[in-house]
């Protein structure tokens, strides 16, 4: 769909619900609440789900409080997934979307398949949050504010890593220009996504950091958050958000892996790469996905066998 039918679609929509999808990240709660917010702005009744707990980062955004209403409107005109590559992807709430009289997908990851009737996606885009701002400018950009604008532009740095990673295209920092002409603070939410660390955090990180393990001569680097990590520093998994970044800026690594245990044999992985090295096609093998130099997955099985398994695919894309 080009970006003027997707504004007809959502136009000829009274009902609408939108769909994060599982461990959500930044692009995907705030492309939601900025959609939500400019809808209702266009008198649209709009409700907003997400299976899956926000991070520290996330809980102060604008907005955020409105996710997953206590009476929900239930019969919906149309059902939008914000940033899901695949309709497993929103978790819990899949049966609710494919309720929807129309179903739309809004994303910028590749697909491999079409779960929804109509989709808007655009691969080369460095976050869904510019799909969004695409269709706000071309509805009515006069209805933006300073909570949109938020937003939209911390969806944007926290997708493309602070504009750092190789997603960030002109149209990306064209965009983020144009959202500081609303009020947006670019430093503070900087600070707060990439800098501000709590002290528990901090605690694990140090734990963690100091038992990281390197493979294939420095170019494969692992980090662990298991179980007794989290509970000799009094934290949950939700503490290990972006760690994996710190690996991935050691000088000659080249893929870093962060594993993450959200349950007992049940792990989430997390991927960052330089150079030629593929995060998306490491985390395909393991049904997983996301962009060249991030993406992600989650693995079943006992830490030993799940290690192997992803330095095997890791050692097959270097």
């Amino acid at each position: 769909m080009e970006t003027n039918d997707v504004v007809k679609l959502l136009k000829s929509a009274n009902h609408i619900a939108l769909f994060c999808h599982i461990n959500p990240d930044c692009d995907t709660i705030c492309s939601a609440l900025a959609l939500r917010a400019f809808l209702i702005k266009q008198g649209k009744a709009v409700d907003l789900f997400c299976d899956g707990e926000l991070k520290f980062d996330m809980v102060n955004l604008p907005q955020a409080d409105t996710l997953n209403p206590n009476n929900p409107l239930g019969s919906y005109d149309l059902t939008v997934a914000v940033d899901c590559a695949a309709e497993e992807r929103i978790g819990k709430y899949v049966s609710l979307f494919k309720r929807g009289k129309s179903t739309l997908c809004i994303d910028h990851h590749l697909h491999d398949r079409d779960y929804a009737k109509y989709n808007y996606i655009d691969s080369h885009a460095g976050a869904t949050a510019e799909l969004i701002w695409l269709i706000i400018q071309g509805w009515e950009k006069s209805a933006v504010d300073v909570d949109i604008a938020t937003l939209l532009y911390t969806a944007l740095i926290t997708d493309t890593g602070n504009f750092s990673f190789s997603n960030t295209g002109a149209r990306t920092l064209a965009i983020a220009s144009e959202l500081l002409r609303f009020g947006v603070e670019p430093a503070a939410i900087s600070y707060e996504h990439f800098k501000e660390i709590r002290f528990d955090t901090f605690k694990l990180k140090a734990r963690c950091l100091a038992k990281a393990q390197f493979f294939e001569e420095g170019k494969i680097g692992v980090i662990s958050f298991l179980s007794e990590d989290f509970k000799a520093t009094g934290t949950t998994s939700a503490n290990s958000s972006n760690l994996v970044n710190e690996i991935v800026n050691i000088s000659g690594v080249e893929i870093a892996v962060s594993i993450t245990e959200v349950k007992p044999n049940s792990y989430k992985i997390s991927l960052r790469t330089h150079k030629d090295a593929d995060a998306n096609a490491i985390a395909m093998t393991f049904g997983g996905g996301g962009h060249k130099n991030a993406a992600g997955f989650m693995m079943n099985g006992f830490y030993g066998n799940v290690l192997d398994d992803i330095l095997k695919a890791c050692k097959d894309h270097l």
